[in-house]
């Protein structure tokens, strides 16, 4: 009876040690007042190891962030600082000896940090919201979202084009920052270490954010490499299969019909038009990657109307969504697959050796993104019908979760 008591008191220290652990590391913290609005999110990351304070006990809450310290403490949230060993950063203005060099190596390879268009990755600059957010969203991989939830907000005219889909992203999840006013994102502006620490401590509060790809605990594991031949001269045919999901890589061409007859004289900019598999998709190999009915959604990203009576308009349609039968989404990326004049390629006619000549040279994943992302001609012709079946030349990887209902 003794030990059970000694135990039983013992259990309620111990509650009461982890109860008013975060209260008493505030407590240290010598800028950080009582009610400071992050004051406890602050004290979260202290106490994970996220973040430490200096020789003073101090943390400068209202301090920015540099870009490469925002990576590591966001590696430490992941619990992934020494999940890739041996990575190297390929940026020119980084070399071994410079700040932070592992961090950001370790986030490149795990591709949710691409730095600048110029090749730098600028690690000591402050980080700013949008590309804070920028990043965040490249780690979740959730789904697409409707780009109409930002409405709700001011100054959602002030995101930068490139950072639309991952404010989406992060307010369809709630992991985004806007203090003090609730209706501003503030986007461009630096982000500061009290706004880390909130958005870190939501993600580490959240047990479906830790869920992802990267997390020691769910590790992808490479079961197999498999093909995948829809067309016999398309620039790849490679498909990666893991233990939770298929990569059908960039460079494969997939077959899809649209949803309803497409005539391009009466289509307008920025109109969406789906597109569905007419069956189901299997490698070479034998393995389902997904079933007939899976939907592309793809967005008219310009018309051409011509002059000439005898001649066709014509409609740039870029693709950036898949839905499968049993609605999940993922992000996509396709164009219609074209000669360099422009013509679709039909089901029927696509290996026509007279009309078409292509090379059947074989390439790498980082040659045919170098040689064709930027020089396509994704144009689709006037009058598709529903019941025709047209190539999908994969600009991107398309990413399907293992899942058989799919």
């Amino acid at each position: 009876m003794n030990f059970l008591k000694k135990t039983y008191k013992l259990f309620l220290v111990l509650c009461l040690i982890i109860l008013g652990l975060n209260t008493s590391i505030a407590s240290t913290i010598e800028d950080v007042p009582d009610g400071f609005w992050a004051q406890k999110a602050i004290a979260d990351c202290i106490n994970r190891g996220y973040f430490s304070l200096d020789k003073s006990n101090k943390f400068y809450p209202n301090g920015s962030i540099q870009r490469g310290a925002f990576l590591n403490a966001l590696l430490k949230v992941l619990e992934s600082e020494d999940v890739v060993t041996g990575a190297k950063a390929y940026f020119k203005d980084m070399d071994d000896n410079s700040p932070y060099r592992k961090d950001i190596a370790i986030a490149q390879n795990m591709g949710f940090v691409f730095g600048y268009p110029d090749k730098t990755f600028k690690p000591t600059e402050a980080i700013t919201h949008s590309e804070a957010i920028s990043v965040i969203a490249n780690i979740s991989k959730t789904s697409m979202r409707d780009k109409s939830i930002l409405e709700q907000f001011s100054d959602s005219g002030e995101i930068p084009v490139w950072a639309l889909d991952s404010y989406a992203k992060a307010v369809a999840d709630n992991l985004y920052i806007n203090h003090p006013d609730p209706s501003r994102f503030n986007p461009t502006s630096k982000m500061t270490k009290a706004e880390a620490a909130v958005l870190f401590a939501k993600m580490a509060g959240d047990f479906d954010i830790l869920k992802l790809k990267y997390s020691k605990a769910e590790e992808d594991i490479l079961l197999s490499e498999e093909t995948l031949n829809i067309y016999n001269k398309a620039p790849r045919n490679n498909v990666k299969i893991y233990n939770t999901k298929k990569i059908i890589e960039a460079g494969n061409v997939i077959i899809a019909h649209p949803v309803n007859n497409i005539n391009t004289k009466t289509l307008k900019r920025g109109e969406i038009v789906v597109f569905e598999a007419p069956t189901d998709l299997y490698t070479e190999e034998g393995t389902l990657l997904y079933k007939a009915g899976a939907k592309f959604r793809a967005k008219v990203h310009r018309t051409k109307n011509r002059l000439w009576v005898n001649k066709q308009n014509k409609a740039l349609f870029i693709f950036d969504y898949a839905k499968y039968p049993n609605n999940t989404e993922k992000e996509m990326a396709a164009v219609s697959y074209t000669t360099n004049k422009g013509h679709v390629i039909f089901v029927t006619d696509a290996n026509s050796k007279k009309k078409y000549k292509e090379s059947s040279k074989k390439l790498s994943k980082g040659d045919f993104l170098l040689k064709y992302v930027d020089k396509l001609i994704p144009i689709v012709q006037t009058k598709i019908n529903s019941d025709e079946n047209i190539y999908l030349l994969l600009t991107g990887d398309l990413i399907i979760p293992n899942n058989q209902d799919l």
